[in-house]
């Protein structure tokens, strides 16, 4: 049996995790030229981070753009558009000239970006049942993450033969590329004769009734939650590792790559225990274990344990996100098969809508020491964890009144 049989969807899931990289790839390609952009600007640190977290507003926002979109024309002309904005929008942040305009780009570049998240989730929800649509949204993790977890090293290493601007002419080369890979490799998924009327009355309808669905709801703040963590961490990786420990740019795109490979091993992980296991084990006792890792995580860096310590736990319970959220996640979109676009739209909405909260928290209260970013990563993860243990109780009652 050839490679082609033992892998149909190859190709599918390498553009989708393509289409989902390329927005992380423009937050986490910038994060070791942070500092340069606060000085090419002459602006301050919390200006410099306010360009993360304008990208995560508009990413998590936009997204109820696409919903609609995607549930009336398809998933392929709506996602054209999305990737082509944010390529144009890449190309123009390099020519940015004001730490104002650059954040006006930035918010331009995640609205366009975000439509590749969207139709991701969409499209596997479009094709695949629950158990494989877990394992293949997890793979599709997996392989996605090379990406962002590469991107700190290749951003350190443009901004060493080049000025910090050059990073963005090369993310507006890798949307031009997807542009291309999208157009040869990527067919149509919805069902034409399940397609609804764009109408903006009611596509916020079709919203109000999914948000009305308890369990989407617990199940997205289920992911949410322990994603701020990350987001947290994305944040103020930069500052921390360079400021506080003293890593050089390079030396810090190595280790952020680590601990975006540890999100990367354990979806690979998840993949396999999802054909085998029900989504909602794996979801329970990933939980518990990210719950352990964090605790550990704030014990160092209360206690000033060092660089080794905190290093360890970080890539720990950022690694757990790879059990967690692909579960959630399908979790969640199997309650919506009809208005997959809508769900993804409005699932990708409230979690990054919650991690640009955190992110803005993480600046403005400047958690750029270990022992503040851990508390904060602490106070998200426990928080999903209450948010988990409603959904757990929402299910025993129904089993109790069966």
């Amino acid at each position: 049996m050839g490679f082609k049989e033992k892998h149909p969807h190859f190709i599918l899931i390498w553009i989708l995790a393509y289409m989902s990289a390329l927005a992380p790839l423009a937050t986490d390609m910038l994060l070791p030229s942070l500092a340069d952009v606060q000085d090419s600007f002459a602006t301050t640190q919390a200006n410099a981070q306010l360009t993360i977290t304008v990208f995560f507003v508009a990413f998590s926002f936009g997204q109820l753009i696409y919903g609609p979109l995607s549930d009336a024309l398809g998933r392929r002309k709506p996602l054209a558009v999305g990737i082509a904005i944010y390529t144009l929008a890449s190309f123009a942040c390099a020519a940015a000239p004001s730490i104002w305009a650059f954040v006006a780009l930035r918010f331009l570049q995640a609205l366009g970006g975000c439509a590749g998240v969207v139709m991701a989730r969409a499209i596997i929800n479009d094709k695949f049942d629950l158990k494989e649509g877990a394992s293949v949204l997890a793979i599709m993790m997996m392989v996605g993450a090379l990406a962002p977890m590469l991107a700190p090293s290749l951003g350190g290493l443009v901004v060493k033969f080049a000025p910090w601007p050059a990073v963005f002419v090369l993310l507006g080369v890798f949307g031009a590329l997807l542009l291309v890979f999208m157009y040869f490799g990527l067919e149509e998924t919805s069902d034409p004769a399940q397609r609804t009327p764009l109408n903006v009355s009611a596509a916020f309808e079709n919203y109000f009734e999914i948000l009305a669905d308890r369990r989407f709801l617990l199940l997205v703040l289920t992911l949410a939650l322990p994603l701020s963590a990350l987001f947290a961490y994305i944040t103020a990786a930069s500052f921390v590792f360079q400021d506080y420990y003293g890593l050089s740019k390079q030396a810090f795109g190595v280790v952020f790559g680590i601990n975006a490979l540890g999100a990367t091993a354990f979806a690979t992980l998840n993949a396999k225990i999802v054909r085998k296991i029900s989504p909602y084990i794996v979801l329970h006792y990933a939980f518990i274990v990210m719950l352990v890792f964090v605790c550990l995580l704030m014990a160092g860096g209360f206690l000033g344990f060092g660089f080794l310590w905190f290093e360890v736990f970080v890539f720990l319970t950022n690694g757990m996100i790879g059990f967690i959220a692909p579960n959630a996640t399908v979790l969640a979109m199997d309650r919506f098969r009809k208005n997959s676009g809508s769900a993804s739209a409005l699932l990708g909405m409230i979690q990054f809508a919650v991690a640009g909260f955190v992110s803005f928290l993480a600046g403005a209260l400047h958690a750029n020491t270990p022992a503040k970013l851990a508390a904060m990563m602490g106070a998200c993860i426990l928080s999903g964890y209450a948010v988990y243990l409603l959904l757990q109780r929402a299910s025993l009652r129904r089993r109790w009144r069966r």
